[in-house]
């Protein structure tokens, strides 16, 4: 692979990167992951969407506090006038979702979308009291879509596999 900036080297100095990079590689291999998520930051962004940005995930502070494994994982994300919280849950290794959305003024006329990184997507009505549950979760990265009159939000990105 080679780049403006290794163009002008010798052959052998082009080999010695070439080796580094394998080495490297090698140590420290890049998380599976990671691909997955820089093609979800290329995706569609909807310039119209407010991003909502994570301000609290329990899977941060487990090295904290002492939990038991299977402990749900909680996860906040906040918008301007939007918040949505977020239980992840395993049935059967399977996830599921339950939520609650505040700051909607009419929360029973919103829904919420769970969007995977491969583009599928789940979609939730949201009830009277802003509580919404997702059964279907797709595996690995997700975000969630708020959608109501005059309100479009939408999460970063989430990692399921923790």
């Amino acid at each position: 692979m080679t780049d403006e900036r290794t163009h002008d080297l010798p052959p052998e100095d082009l080999e010695l990167l070439a080796q580094l990079r394998r080495a490297a590689e090698g140590a420290d291999p890049e998380p599976a992951y990671l691909r997955e998520l820089g093609r979800a930051a290329f995706s569609v962004r909807r310039v119209e969407a407010e991003l909502a940005r994570l301000v609290a995930d329990s899977t941060r502070q487990r090295e904290l506090v002492r939990s038991v494994g299977g402990d749900p994982r909680l996860v906040t994300f906040a918008a301007d006038e939007v918040t949505i919280e977020v239980q992840v849950s395993r049935l059967d290794r399977s996830p599921y979702l339950i939520g609650l959305v505040e700051g909607l003024p009419q929360p029973q006329a919103a829904r919420v979308d769970v969007e995977s990184a491969a583009g599928r997507l789940v979609t939730a009505p949201v009830d009277d009291l802003g509580r919404f549950t997702v059964d279907d979760v797709p595996p690995g990265l997700l975000r969630l879509r708020v959608l109501a009159p005059a309100v479009d939000v939408t999460t970063d990105w989430l990692s399921l596999a923790d």
